[in-house]
């Protein structure tokens, strides 16, 4: 379904209508607004990342790209079962890169080079969280080996 067949389901099931004023759109009654703001709130990382995405210009990732997969390689395991702090993992990149006499680059283009690479990142109370992602050193703490069934005695070393 749609974002904005989704946000008219809500409108509608909160008793609400869209109503056009001039150059602005707007929902009455306040009450049905209400509803919708609330489901903006609980998306608001995804609905700021994908307001952000779009304004990127085309290309404005590509310098980091290849400094980026090889960051993500060597520092990071990709697993459905984990996931990693944005912005420890951005304070990590940009750190590597320093160490690599590189450029480090800003959070918004390195959670472009996130998404670029197939992970999505939400909130989950209060924290800014990439899916299927985090520290290798953090895994192997652990004892974590990625695909081999989490906690199991086969995904211990």
């Amino acid at each position: 379904m749609s974002a904005a067949l989704e946000l008219i389901q809500i409108v509608e099931s909160a008793g609400g209508r869209f109503m056009v004023d001039g150059d602005r759109l707007g929902i009455v009654p306040r009450e049905a607004a209400l509803a919708v703001l609330n489901e903006l709130r609980q998306h608001k990382a995804e609905i700021i990342g994908l307001l952000e995405s779009a304004s990127i210009p085309a290309g404005a990732t590509a310098k980091w790209r290849k400094p980026f997969a090889k960051w993500l390689d060597s520092a990071c395991v990709r697993d459905p079962r984990c996931s990693g702090g944005v912005g420890c993992l951005h304070v990590a990149f940009c750190e590597w890169a320093i160490a690599q006499d590189d450029v480090p680059c800003k959070r918004f283009t390195f959670e472009c080079l996130l998404r670029e690479s197939g992970l999505s990142i939400d909130e989950i109370a209060g924290v800014v969280l990439v899916s299927g992602l985090t520290f290798r050193e953090d895994s192997e703490a652990v004892g974590f080996r990625p695909g081999a069934g989490g906690n199991s005695p086969s995904a211990r070393k």
